[in-house]
């Protein structure tokens, strides 16, 4: 009887696991549809995670994740060699698991916004972290000169069309702006999504709006800023907003207020 219902969690857990890969990027669907089977099936879930505390981390994460059977999708999809994929997926899924061990024994009381948005948080993390690809950025800003840089202004100017950006160890960087999807805020800070890497903004969003809008930016939400240009699909959504899918295969949501102006900024045959 214990051996099916082991059996059984593990089904379970695999089909959650298949689910949240399709999703992109895969390592956040991944999380969250692991945090969603903790919700959905906490008794099923509490049986397939917190069955045994005998296991090494490597051990849990080959028998109970079934990491070796997620990393390619990881990498294949984020173009990401094998030591970078396994940092990636390694630490989502210690926090999902983390989440998913509280909400399995009723213990979070978080609100699905909530988890979600700290899902979110998360991955921009630990993108961050990541090295960033190399041709995004102009060039490595020194510590010693960091102190006489201007403000975000005198760097999208004439044709330079760049970004000051920080990356999680607080290196400065000039990136380019045509490789940037969107910015968006989150709390107090502001980032800059590429392809593959998020870069921290020092500056106020509505201060990035004035600077980048000559560029094809456009307001999307009262936190998300877009590039026309990396726009590949839009979809309206109920209740007016819309739905856009990026070049890389994210999608982000326009809100009612913005949704019909990015719509005739795409129209216009001028950018």
């Amino acid at each position: 009887m214990e051996s099916s219902r082991q059996e059984e969690a593990k089904s379970r857990y695999e089909e959650y696991m298949e689910a949240g890969l399709k999703m992109f990027p895969p390592f956040k669907g991944y999380g969250l549809k692991l945090i969603q089977f903790a919700i959905d099936e906490p008794e099923l879930y509490r049986i397939h995670f917190m069955g045994r505390d005998d296991m090494s981390t490597s051990d849990y994460l080959k028998e109970k994740v079934e990491i070796d059977k997620i990393l390619p999708c990881i990498s294949d999809s984020l173009e990401l060699n094998a030591r970078e994929a396994r940092w990636l997926l390694t630490n989502m899924a210690f926090y999902a698991l983390g989440m998913g061990n509280l909400l399995a024994n009723s213990s979070c009381f978080m609100s699905d916004a909530e988890i979600c948005r700290n899902l979110g948080s998360v991955c921009r993390g630990l993108m961050m972290q990541l090295k960033a690809a190399k041709d995004e950025r102009v060039e490595i800003i020194p510590e010693e000169k960091a102190r006489e840089l201007g403000n975000l202004e005198e760097y999208i100017t004439g044709k330079k069309k760049l970004i000051i950006g920080y990356s999680a160890d607080r290196e400065m960087f000039r990136i380019r702006l045509d490789a940037v999807l969107y910015f968006e805020a989150v709390g107090e800070k502001v980032f800059a999504y590429t392809k593959r890497h998020v870069y921290e903004i020092r500056q106020r969003l509505y201060q990035v709006e004035e600077q980048v809008k000559p560029f094809a930016f456009v307001r999307a939400s009262k936190s998300l800023l877009v590039s026309i240009k990396k726009i590949s699909s839009v979809m309206p959504e109920p209740g007016g907003r819309g739905r856009l899918q990026m070049i890389n295969g994210e999608t982000v949501i326009a809100s009612r207020a913005y949704y019909k102006n990015i719509t005739d900024a795409l129209k216009d045959p001028a950018i």
